[in-house]
């Protein structure tokens, strides 16, 4: 997973050594903004903003960070959000912080943004009061769009789900979870939800979350499916494969393995594959541009699977499907790889673990 991009705004000489403060301790790549007159011409991760200019500012970078800390009051902060708010399952965390650090407070973004887990972190590490207010913290219990984000996941009908099951789990009313067991996280608290070992334990009357990366279960009603993000594609194929045969095979592939194709984080191959339309239409069907590896990377991996001597010859390592996948993802295959078309598939997990 990527670092975490931090914006830190201050407007004052006070909110300014805070900020720089917050800049250092946040884990990730941080950027702190200040007015021009603060500025420490030294300090790299520095930039200034000119009088009068903290909106445009603000503005202008909204979007391309992860978390936004803004050391000042709540109310020059709600007005210059309200400007470039889109969507809760885009927008980035803010935050909030008084210039005497006594409180931090998540503003926007609180559960698929993160800002509720970073108020939480900020404010420990300054020995400040974090101020959440999210009704599921509130209540002490699990929110569904934050498994969600935890395990990069996705479900149908994603805002009426969240509204409806999390105002269940604030209300404290049952709702019940079945978790894969080599999908489960020890770390991840599941306070609120009644676990089941299997499916068929379920009681009808109440609704079900699965998080589940295949589709071996029968669907039934008031079942919510949270597909996990965490596998990893690795493609073989031969020149100018079609779109419509990468399709076909793909899809005979998912229903071979019992697969959720919302399960697919990314796509791999070879460098030499890098101009197939085939390829890319894969990448774009999963949301991803596809990784592709030259021969001399993809050896590393190579020689944990059967290798042919033609492939070797044609491209310069012997097994592109597995390989790839393995170097994208960092583990090894699961399950034997799949042919079909003369195109080939290998299918390995990225490591799920609390953010």
């Amino acid at each position: 997973m990527t670092s975490t991009r931090f914006a830190v705004f201050a407007l004052t000489e006070t909110g300014t050594k805070l900020a720089r403060r917050i800049g250092k301790l946040a884990a990730g790549d941080v950027t702190v903004f200040v007015p021009e007159k603060y500025l420490l011409p030294d300090e790299t991760n520095e930039k200034c903003f000119g009088r009068g200019q903290f909106g445009t500012t603000f503005t202008d970078v909204f979007d391309h960070f992860d978390c936004l800390v803004c050391v000042m009051a709540t109310g020059i902060v709600v007005r210059s959000v309200s400007k470039v708010l889109q969507d809760k399952l885009t927008d980035p965390a803010v935050l909030v912080v008084d210039e005497q650090a006594h409180h931090v407070i998540s503003l926007l973004s609180g559960h698929m943004g993160g800002a509720n887990q970073w108020t939480a972190k900020i404010a420990e590490q300054l020995g400040s009061d974090p101020v959440i207010t999210t009704a599921t913290d509130t209540e002490g219990v699990q929110a569904l769009d934050v498994l969600a984000r935890i395990y990069h996941g996705w479900y149908a009908e994603f805002k009426t789900t969240t509204k409806r099951i999390n105002g269940r789990l604030a209300s404290h009313e049952p709702v019940e979870l079945y978790i894969e067991p080599n999908l489960v996280i020890p770390s991840v608290s599941l306070k609120g939800f009644s676990r089941l070992k299997q499916v068929a334990d379920r009681d009808e009357k109440v609704p079900l979350v699965v998080i589940s990366d295949r589709t071996h279960f029968d669907k039934q009603a008031d079942c919510i499916q949270l597909i996990p993000k965490i596998n990893v594609l690795g493609v073989g194929c031969r020149k100018d494969v079609t779109v419509g045969m990468m399709q076909a095979a793909f899809s005979q592939f998912c229903e071979e393995r019992q697969l959720a194709w919302q399960s697919v984080d990314r796509v791999a191959s070879i460098d030499v594959k890098a101009h197939e339309t085939a390829v890319h239409y894969l990448g774009k069907l999963v949301g991803k541009q596809p990784q592709f590896y030259s021969a001399r990377e993809l050896l590393k991996t190579a020689i944990h699977y059967p290798q042919s001597a033609f492939v070797k010859k044609t491209v310069g390592v012997g097994n592109v499907a597995e390989s790839s996948s393995e170097l994208a993802s960092g583990n090894r295959v699961i399950g034997d790889r799949f042919s079909a078309d003369e195109i080939t598939f290998a299918l390995s997990r990225l490591t799920i673990k609390e953010s």
